[in-house]
């Protein structure tokens, strides 16, 4: 038996008990599974509650006509499929009925249980295929979604082509990749809407898929093309082109998948610019230590020449233009490791007026430009590192000589502002709080509004000798001020850049605090560095001084002179460390074990790698001064004029106090 008919339903409408016994009879016989109803009424109710595969109805009922069962049943969208029975001479009622859906209609006649079955099993039949066929539809119109869903959402342009090289379909992506919508895009050949050209040879227009249609062979190109879009604009895109094949290898058309390299390679080119300035920066900091360890002895020896001569004479002038070349040269190797590392800038509070005058003529030195400063007697100071901030000017003077081929006027003003939460005319990204803003104006040719997000981006210049390093340098430093900068340009007008800076809380400037010269010292000083002509030269200069000196070469052994001084109750009025020993035990981790002999040691740590982060915060590892290499003998007489006899509050100045912004709570 056909245990699939034995699944099929069929609801059998019919006044005539003795016709249902023989109809159910012959219907079983094939396997059906068969029910009975009298009356259009008890049908529309087992139909209510049960479903019914077809139904076989009699169109003259006792209480109603087929008729209006089929048309109570529509309304209520329960009529299954139905085979209506009628007496002879009916047969137009039949016709009539068929045209309302009928699948068939049978006769009451001599032949009618004969022919009933093969009819039922007809129908049955042609439900089946229509139902396989309704399933095949539906999977298919899903598997049709689910590919259009997975076109849309994936990141690449995809287009298909038929056989002749006409577009059949492209996702969103390729739409804007192209600048074409599929619906301009339908039908047209694949060469007008992709304009694809090779990077060396832009004049060669590439047909990826017409080489697919011809060799039957899936493409994918190692070099990028250029895809032009209909509006014009340039992306750089990797192809991958294949044939869409039968299972019996029968070309159907071809698919080409267009991915947008554009982000990647400039992510790329970013990831090696920054790689570059690793490498640089690890080679800049191996380089500074050693080449301000020279400074420090070439700047040392000049300092103390200068102090056995008479100011008025030649030689003490070329001994300073030498001194100032020193400085400028230490400065250098600065900047370098400012902008390949974000170095951490030793804030004091200082006066910007001889600073920016300094830098600003050192820039324009031998040019054509001139350089006006006008600042306002009432200048706040500001918290900041003098040889970083020279920096700043130093490059946005030269900046704006080089905006000036021929020369020209380059202006500095600065001006006290404050920003204010209810200050409505600044937008300027930085907290609130009081701050100095420095202005440099030039008379050059301006900059392109396009280009005005992009002059702080590193390596970003329209200069044919410009490196892209001044303004990117001169904004990490303002940043690591706690300020800010911003530009103002038009074509041919010139341009403006400000920098805002915090100013200071402090009212005491620390570039007048000097120690005069005819003060002296006294005590023993301990000195550690790995450099023999620097430990010489230090010996030296603190005798000169006025103190008696001990030096080693490294940690270890400064810390069993220290403890033999110690134990000899001579001690160390201070002790100088140099923070990095290779192969040693450098300053850091030489004073954390001095500590343990002396908690009262008073230490200053030297360093030649003048990026290190220490330097900025030597307080919190125990160090009551700093000095960076190389230095003056009067940077040296300083430090050690404050830690021997003002001890450790004054030996904090400049690092531990917080600036007028620091102090606001609220930022903008």
């Amino acid at each position: 038996m056909n245990t699939d008919r034995q699944a099929f339903t069929i609801l059998v409408v019919e006044d005539n008990l003795g016709l249902n016994t023989l109809i159910q009879k012959y219907l079983h016989r094939e396997g059906f599974t068969t029910i009975i109803a009298q009356s259009c009424a008890e049908a529309l109710t087992w139909i209510s509650r049960q479903h019914a595969d077809l139904m076989l109805l009699d169109l003259q009922l006792t209480d109603s006509h087929g008729a209006d069962l089929i048309q109570s049943l529509e309304e209520h969208q329960q009529l299954p499929p139905f085979i209506v029975v009628t007496g002879h001479g009916n047969e137009r009622l039949a016709v009539k009925m068929m045209k309302c859906g009928a699948r068939d209609y049978v006769i009451k006649d001599d032949m009618f249980l004969e022919l009933l079955p093969s009819v039922v099993i007809h129908t049955y039949e042609q439900l089946r295929r229509e139902s396989r066929l309704l399933a095949a539809e539906e999977e298919l119109n899903t598997e049709r979604e689910r590919l259009a869903i997975t076109l849309a959402s994936i990141a690449e342009g995809v287009i298909t082509t038929d056989t002749s090289g006409r577009i059949t379909s492209m996702n969103h992506v390729a739409e804007t990749q192209t600048g074409w919508t599929q619906l301009e895009a339908i039908r047209q050949p694949v060469e007008k809407v992709i304009n694809l050209v090779q990077q060396h040879n832009m004049t060669f227009r590439e047909n990826p898929v017409q080489e697919v249609l011809d060799t039957g062979k899936t493409l994918h190109p190692i070099q990028h093309r250029l895809l032009f879009s209909r509006d014009g604009v340039e992306r750089t895109v990797a192809t991958s082109t294949a044939p869409i094949q039968r299972h019996d290898k029968t070309l159907l058309g071809v698919v080409l998948v267009l991915r947008d390299m554009t982000d990647r390679i400039r992510v790329d080119q970013e990831l090696l610019k920054a790689s570059k300035l690793e490498s640089l920066g690890i080679l800049a900091g191996g380089i500074a230590h050693d080449f301000n360890n020279l400074l420090t002895s070439i700047l040392g020896n000049i300092s103390l020449s200068k102090v056995s001569l008479n100011p008025r004479t030649e030689s003490y002038g070329y001994l300073s233009e030498a001194e100032q070349a020193s400085l400028r040269a230490k400065s250098l190797t600065q900047q370098l490791l400012t902008f390949a590392q974000g170095g951490a800038p030793v804030k004091k509070p200082i006066n910007l007026e001889p600073m920016m005058t300094e830098s600003s003529t050192f820039a324009l030195r031998g040019t054509k430009s001139r350089c006006h400063v006008d600042l306002p007697v009432d200048l706040w100071k500001v918290d900041a590192d003098r040889k970083q901030l020279s920096h700043v000017i130093h490059n946005l003077v030269l900046n704006a000589h080089q905006a000036m081929p021929r020369g020209g006027m380059v202006t500095i003003r600065a001006k006290n502002v404050v920003f204010r939460p209810n200050d409505i005319e600044h937008k300027i990204a930085i907290p609130y709080g009081r701050y100095v803003q420095i202005v440099v104006e030039d008379q050059g040719i301006g900059i392109p509004a396009d280009y005005l997000t992009q002059i702080f981006d590193p390596y970003f210049t329209t200069k044919q000798s410009g490196s892209g390093l001044g303004l990117s340098t001169a904004y990490s430093v303002t940043k690591n001020h706690g300020g800010t900068m911003t530009v103002s340009s038009e074509l041919g007008q010139g341009t403006q850049l400000r920098v805002y800076l915090p100013a200071s809380s402090s009212q005491e400037n620390t570039d007048d605090m000097t120690v005069p010269p005819s003060i002296m010292g006294a005590g023993k000083i301990l000195v550690m560095d790995d450099d023999d002509s620097v430990r010489l030269l230090l010996e030296e200069m603190l005798n000169h001084l006025g103190y008696e000196v001990e030096s080693v070469p490294d940690g270890d052994n400064a810390i069993i002179r220290y403890q033999q001084a110690k134990s000899t109750q001579q001690g160390y009025s201070a002790v100088i460390l140099d923070l990095t020993v290779p192969g040693g035990l450098g300053g850091k981790d030489t004073l954390e074990k001095l500590r343990q002999i002396d908690p009262e040691i008073r230490a200053i740590v030297a360093s030649g790698y003048c990026n290190d982060s220490l330097l900025s915060r030597y307080t919190a590892f125990g160090f009551l001064g700093m000095v960076a290499k190389p230095f003056q003998l009067g940077e040296l007489r300083e430090v050690l004029h404050r830690v021997t006899r003002h001890g450790r509050t004054t030996a904090q100045h400049g690092t531990d106090h917080m600036s007028g912004h620091e102090v606001q709570q609220k930022t903008r």
